[in-house]
């Protein structure tokens, strides 16, 4: 007896073999037409016009059958959507195979429904034919998906919020600390891998103690915003203003040395002296003012850390020869 495994049916003949298994089909094209979930509609191949209609059709769609019959369903289509739905109906009819899109129904009377309808041609009794139209009630998941897309559109602008408060001082709307730290990071390995300088610029308000305890700390905040206003005025594309913190402020110079970013230090320092703040009159030097230090890479330091370090040093000199003025770190 051969014991070798016979290889599998051919799945075509697999499926006769099922089919010949099951009860005989009786059910006509009109009993599945009528038992569709879905309305169903039978259109003239020549005018469109209604010829028959399902169960389905009075109950969700709100037509009865003898309203339905030898109208037009384009009169019930949205008007922008009237010519492209004629279209549809006319290459289906055309090519011969099913089409599927969607449409706007609008009632006279009710609510406005969002259909998926399902076109193809019909093979009637005498040699005649019909156009099928199967639609579908996609209103819930229209909606659904709108709902969807605006969570969406919300959460990015949440993020895109998120990310610019990660990135910037709310006050001012220069960087923030957390911002200028990780620029001066990529800067200082680019200026070390192609043997460019950059400087940093530190600046501090001079008596922002006496001005926010004298004035009170809205007129210090005002205080603030105006000098980020004035300190972003200033700077080139290629700086990055910062505020550091508190009443300290600092601005990256790309691939500028100590003398360039001095020329920026000075015509900042005499525009915030020459601006007229509010209360300027009633600080200690009779007007508003700034102290700045410059450190340069690698003339001040062969780190960020050593040069932000040098930076601050020569501000601290400045304070400590009268404020008011511009001092380069020592080499």
């Amino acid at each position: 007896m051969d014991s070798t495994p016979k290889p599998p049916a051919p799945p075509q003949a697999a499926k006769i073999a099922v089919r010949a298994q099951r009860p005989a089909l009786a059910a006509s094209y009109s009993d599945l037409f009528d038992r569709l979930p879905d309305p169903g509609f039978l259109l003239d191949p020549e005018t469109f016009a209604v010829i028959d209609v399902n169960p389905a059709t009075e109950l969700k769609l709100g037509i009865p059958t003898e309203k339905a019959i030898g109208c037009q369903l384009s009169d019930s289509i949205l008007d922008s959507e009237r010519e492209e739905f004629a279209k549809a109906l006319r290459m289906t009819k055309r090519r011969y195979y099913q089409r599927k899109f969607n449409v706007t129904w609008v009632p006279l009377t009710g609510q406005v429904l969002y259909l998926e309808a399902m076109a193809c041609v019909l093979d009637l009794a005498e040699g005649r034919q019909a156009l099928q139209l199967i639609c579908r009630d996609i209103t819930a998941e229209r909606e659904a998906r709108k709902k969807e897309e605006r969570y969406l559109q919300e959460l990015v602008a949440l993020n895109a919020k998120l990310e610019e408060l990660s990135t910037f001082d709310e006050m001012t709307g220069l960087a923030n600390y957390r911002y200028f730290k990780r620029e001066l990071s990529l800067e200082h390995e680019r200026a070390r891998r192609y043997g460019q300088p950059y400087s940093i610029v530190f600046c501090d308000v001079d008596h922002f103690k006496h001005y926010n305890d004298r004035n009170g700390h809205p007129a210090g905040d005002e205080l603030l915003r105006m000098l980020g206003t004035l300190i972003k005025n200033e700077c080139r594309n290629l700086d990055l203003p910062a505020r550091y913190g508190g009443e300290e402020f600092a601005i990256l110079c790309r691939s500028t040395p100590a003398l360039g970013a001095q020329v920026l230090a000075e015509r900042l320092r005499a525009r915030v002296a020459k601006h007229d703040f509010q209360f300027a009159a009633q600080q200690p030097l009779g007007r508003v003012s700034i102290s700045i230090g410059i450190g340069e890479f690698k003339n001040n330091g062969s780190s960020a850390e050593e040069v932000l370090k040098a930076a601050d040093v020569a501000l601290y000199a400045s304070k400590r020869d009268g404020r008011n003025r511009v001092t380069l770190a020592d080499k």
